[in-house]
C-alpha cells in the first residue's frame, strides 16, 4: 500500500514520490518487482469510511492523498504555509494515519495552490495535452466530484439533477464560462499533478530495471463515475462478493455491480481496452482481482 511508505517529509501518509525511494531500495537489494495496492480515488463521504481502496469512484482518477505537495511549487502566503507545516509535522508524527485529517489538510493545501497556480497550469501546453488525451474520463469525473459534494451524496440516483448522465449537459456544466468551472477545474488540476508524479515513478522504475506492478480491482462501485455514465455495461440488480471460506463462514457481499459481458462483447471490450491502455502508462504489469457474483441485491 502506497499509504504505508512513510517518510519524514510526508504529510501524514505515504505519497507517490516515496515510490522512487522504494525503487532505489529494490534495485540496491536485488529485487525485481514492486507491486502496489489500488490507488484510485475512493472519495464518497470525506470520512474514514472512504479508506477502503477497492471501492473507488473512478477506474482512472487517482486518490488526492497520494500527491506530494512539495512538487506543486512554493506557497506564497507565508502565514498559511506556516500553519500547514505545523499540521504536516503533527500528522506525520502520528503512529497511524489519520485518514480524515490527512485528506482534509491536503485538500485545503491543494485549494490554496490551485488559487495561486491553477490558471497558469491549466493554460500550459503540457496540461492541454493531458486534458485532450484524458477528457473522456476526466471531465465526467470532475463533474461527478462536484455534484457529489454539492448534493451531499455519491448516490447519483438521489441527486435532484443529472441523475441520468447526458454528455451535452455535463459538457455545459464543465465549460469555462460555467458558474461552477473553478470548482470543477480544481479536479483537473489535482489529477494532472497526480498523473505527473505517478508517471515519474513508473518511468523511474523502468530506468532502474524494476517491474512496476499495479492493482486493478475488477469490481466497480454502484456509486461511481462508470456506473453513472455507462450503466449499460453493468448489471445493477446483481452484486459481487466471495463464497464462504476460512475468513467468512457465511461468505461476503461486497456490493459491487456485476458486468454485462454480452454488451461489452459487442464493442470488442473497449471499456477494458481503454482501462488497460491508461494503466499501461504507469505500470509494466497488473494484478486483476477477481470477484464472485450473487443473483440479487438481497443475497
Amino acid at each position: 500500500p502506497v499509504f504505508s511508505l512513510r517518510t519524514e517529509e510526508d504529510f501524514g501518509v505515504g505519497e507517490f514520490y516515496d515510490l522512487k525511494r522504494l525503487i532505489d531500495w529494490a534495485a540496491a537489494t536485488g529485487q525485481c518487482v514492486i507491486q502496489v495496492l489500488p490507488i484510485n480515488d475512493t472519495t464518497m463521504t470525506h470520512t474514514w469510511t472512504d479508506s477502503y481502496p477497492y471501492n473507488s469512484i473512478s477506474i482512472y482518477a487517482f486518490h488526492p492523498m497520494y500527491i506530494d505537495l512539495n512538487q506543486l511549487g512554493k506557497m506564497k502566503d507565508k502565514e498559511a504555509l506556516a500553519v500547514f507545516e505545523a499540521r504536516r509535522q503533527e500528522l506525520n508524527a502520528l503512529p497511524q494515519i489519520d485518514y480524515e485529517a490527512v485528506n482534509n489538510a491536503k485538500r485545503s493545501y491543494l485549494k490554496v495552490m490551485f488559487q495561486q497556480t491553477g490558471r497558469k497550469v491549466l493554460a500550459s501546453a503540457e496540461f492541454k495535452k493531458f486534458f485532450e488525451e484524458n477528457e473522456h474520463w476526466l471531465l465526467p469525473y470532475a463533474a461527478f466530484s462536484y455534484l457529489r459534494d454539492l448534493y451531499g451524496t455519491p448516490d447519483f440516483s438521489q441527486w435532484p439533477e443529472h441523475t441520468e448522465y447526458k454528455a451535452e449537459e455535463i459538457a455545459a456544466l464543465c465549460a469555462p464560462d460555467s458558474s461552477c468551472y473553478e470548482e470543477i477545474a480544481f479536479y483537473y488540476y489535482t489529477q494532472y499533478h497526480l498523473h505527473i508524479q505517478l508517471l515519474d515513478a513508473g518511468n523511474y522504475a523502468r530506468e532502474k530495471g524494476i517491474i512496476f506492478k499495479g492493482d486493478i480491482p475488477i469490481g466497480i462501485s454502484r456509486n461511481s463515475v462508470e456506473a453513472w455514465i455507462e450503466p449499460y455495461y453493468f448489471n445493477m440488480n446483481g452484486q459481487a462478493g466471495a463464497p464462504p471460506d476460512a475468513f467468512s463462514v457465511n461468505g461476503q457481499n461486497w456490493g459491487f455491480s456485476t458486468y454485462n459481458w454480452e454488451v461489452m462483447e459487442q464493442d470488442n471490450y473497449q471499456w477494458w481496452q481503454k482501462r488497460f491502455r491508461k494503466m499501461a502508462e504507469y505500470f509494466t504489469a497488473y494484478r486483476i482481482c477477481l470477484l464472485y457474483t450473487s443473483p440479487s441485491p438481497r443475497d
